[in-house]
């Protein structure tokens, strides 16, 4: 197992650190609550001598974009970070930066989408992502965005898909929390690995077009071999979960259950909250109720299957969405 140590730091914070860890070549973002602080903290910990990563600001969230998969275009490793509507001003780039395949890592601090204008934390924003073609992780502590920053990367490289971190603005962004850290940064560059792109745009011996106009049948091809990426993740997921806990004692998996095993009536609910509700259950149990809760880890590939296995013996289930899919 590799050498950790303890630190006190918010979602945010911790983000920016491993970020700093894995040493990203970019990070082309835009200020937005609550995710603001990343960029923040990323540049104090450049000014400190840190990291080398060379941070662009932008003249909003679809130009930081732009600046993401135009470094990761050439080849470069890419960081970026959004909330709310600056991820709805950068939609647009999103399915292009998976539809040609290339492997950036997105925090998410979620928070709601205006109107009416709020920057209370929920989970309105990243539903807008779902059908983007990223691979989606949901960090539910200040821990696990930690450690999801860099599961993410190493699997987006194994499948050469962009992927998204999530998790709750203000409760899992802003909080502080005792955390453990890889203590040495070459142990992170270790476990994510050398990243060698088969194509870049900057190899004049080796032209190439990336994000050609396409028709039929190139274009279903080309949306179908999408999927198959998508699908791909999910074992890359599961294997990127063990070989982290491996080394660190930390193991994740695609769903946490809590009282799951001969729970009678569930819920299902997503992120930070899932520590509160775990409290309801102790709760409840000393009634005599035999009630369980359960969330996951994976958005997307959506792990329809591990879900049925998780609650198929339940008898009530409740879903509690901090969003809505209007009608």
């Amino acid at each position: 197992m590799v050498e950790e140590r303890i630190v006190y730091d918010s979602g945010n914070q911790l983000a920016a650190y491993a970020a700093k860890q894995i040493n990203y070549h970019i990070m082309g973002y835009f200020p937005i609550t609550p995710s603001t602080e990343i960029a923040e903290h990323l540049d104090l910990l450049k000014s400190e001598g840190l990291h080398d990563v060379k941070l662009i600001p932008a003249d909003g969230e679809h130009g930081a974009a732009g600046i993401c998969y135009g470094a990761c275009v050439g080849g470069g490793r890419v960081f970026n970070a959004t909330s709310a509507n600056g991820l709805l001003f950068a939609l647009e780039q999103l399915p292009v930066q998976s539809g040609t395949r290339m492997p950036m890592v997105l925090n998410l601090a979620c928070r709601t989408v205006s109107g009416p204008l709020s920057i209370k934390g929920d989970q309105s924003d990243i539903m807008y992502a779902l059908n983007t073609g990223w691979v989606i992780l949901y960090a539910e502590t200040a821990q696990a965005v930690y450690d999801m920053n860099l599961i993410a990367l190493k699997v987006a490289e194994r499948v050469m898909l962009p992927i998204i971190v999530g998790f709750d603005g203000f409760f899992t962004s802003h909080q502080k929390r005792r955390t453990k850290v890889f203590a040495n940064d070459k142990d992170v560059q270790k476990f994510i690995g050398e990243y060698k792109p088969e194509y870049t745009a900057l190899d004049p011996q080796n032209p190439v077009t990336i994000g050609s106009y396409m028709n039929e049948p190139d274009l279903i091809n080309n949306k179908y071999q999408l999927h198959l990426a998508m699908e791909e993740a999910r074992a890359a997921i599961t294997e990127v979960f063990e070989e982290f806990g491996e080394l660190t004692g930390r193991k994740y998996n695609t769903l946490e259950g809590y009282q799951m095993e001969d729970a009678e009536a569930a819920i299902f609910i997503l992120g930070s909250a899932y520590g509160s509700a775990k409290v309801a259950v102790d709760n409840l149990r000393e009634q005599g109720k035999k009630v369980g809760v359960f969330t996951t880890n994976v958005l997307r590939p959506w792990p329809a299957d591990d879900i049925y296995n998780m609650c198929k013996n339940v008898k009530s289930l409740l879903i509690m969405d901090r969003q809505d899919s209007y009608g």
